[in-house]
C-alpha cells in the first residue's frame, strides 16, 4: 500500500511539473530561449506568439524580428519546414516572419516578401526591401529605440554578449531620448537576467568614460531592489 501511495504521490508530481510547463506563457519561452535552446519547438512556440497577441504590440515587433531572424539563421535547413507548418497565421504576422527571414540573410525571406508584395498596399515599398540586401542583426546599429529592440531580440536567440555591446551604442549618440531609453532597457534588462548583468560589468573597463558612466547608471538601478520587494 505504501508502495503504491508513493508512486500515486509521485505520479501527482510530475503531472503539477508538466501543468507547471505548460502555463509557462510564449513570451516567457521566448525571453529566456536563450537559456537552453530548443529548436523543435519554434513552430509551436510562434503559434502561440501569434495567439497570444504578442506580435499585434508595437513595442514587440523589432524584439520579435530580431529574435526570429537568428533563430532562422541559426537553423536554415528548418526554415522551410517551419514555413509549411505556420502557413495559416494572420497576415500581419506572416508580414513579420518575413522580414525576419530577410534580417536573417536567408534567401527565402526575399522571395516571401515579394509573395507578400502583391497583395500589400505598400507594393513597392515591400519589394523594394526585398531587393535590398540584408545586413545581420549583430551589424546594424543602434540609432534607435526601435533598433535596440531588434539587438535585444537577437540576444533572446542567442545569449550572444554582442548584441548587448552593440546596444550600448545608444549611448554613444548622445541624443537625450535615446540615451535615457537605453539606459532604462539596461536596467531592466540587467535586472532580470545575470548574463546580461555580467556582461555589462565587463564593459566598464571596455567603453569610453562617456558610456561608463551612463552603464554604471543603468547597473546602479537594476541593483537595486523592486518596490514590490
Amino acid at each position: 500500500m505504501k508502495t503504491l501511495l508513493r508512486l500515486l504521490l509521485a505520479g501527482f508530481a510530475l503531472a503539477s511539473v508538466a501543468a507547471l510547463r505548460a502555463e509557462i506563457s510564449a513570451q516567457a519561452w521566448l525571453e529566456t530561449y536563450y537559456l537552453n535552446p530548443q529548436p523543435a519547438q519554434v513552430p509551436a512556440a510562434i503559434e502561440r506568439l501569434s495567439r497570444e497577441g504578442y506580435f499585434e504590440r508595437a513595442e514587440n515587433t523589432a524584439v520579435a524580428i530580431g529574435f526570429l531572424g537568428t533563430v532562422f539563421a541559426q537553423n536554415p535547413d528548418k526554415v522551410e519546414g517551419w514555413l509549411d507548418q505556420l502557413n495559416t497565421l494572420p497576415a500581419r504576422d506572416q508580414r513579420l516572419l518575413a522580414a525576419a527571414l530577410w534580417q536573417s540573410g536567408h534567401p527565402l525571406g526575399a522571395n516571401w516578401l515579394r509573395l507578400l508584395a502583391q497583395k500589400s498596399p505598400v507594393r513597392s515599398e515591400v519589394e523594394r526591401l526585398a531587393n535590398t540586401p540584408s545586413q545581420r542583426v549583430v551589424d546594424t546599429t543602434v540609432r534607435s529605440p526601435s533598433s535596440m529592440r531588434l539587438q535585444w531580440g537577437a540576444f533572446l536567440a542567442s545569449g550572444d554578449g554582442r548584441h548587448v555591446v552593440a546596444i550600448l551604442d545608444g549611448f554613444g549618440l548622445n541624443e537625450p531620448g535615446l540615451t535615457s531609453a537605453t539606459r532604462m532597457a539596461l536596467a531592466q534588462h540587467a535586472s532580470a537576467h545575470p548574463r546580461v548583468m555580467d556582461i555589462c560589468r565587463a564593459q566598464l573597463d571596455r567603453q569610453p568614460e562617456e558610456i561608463r558612466s551612463e552603464l554604471r547608471a543603468a547597473l546602479n538601478a537594476a541593483a537595486k531592489p523592486s518596490p514590490r520587494s
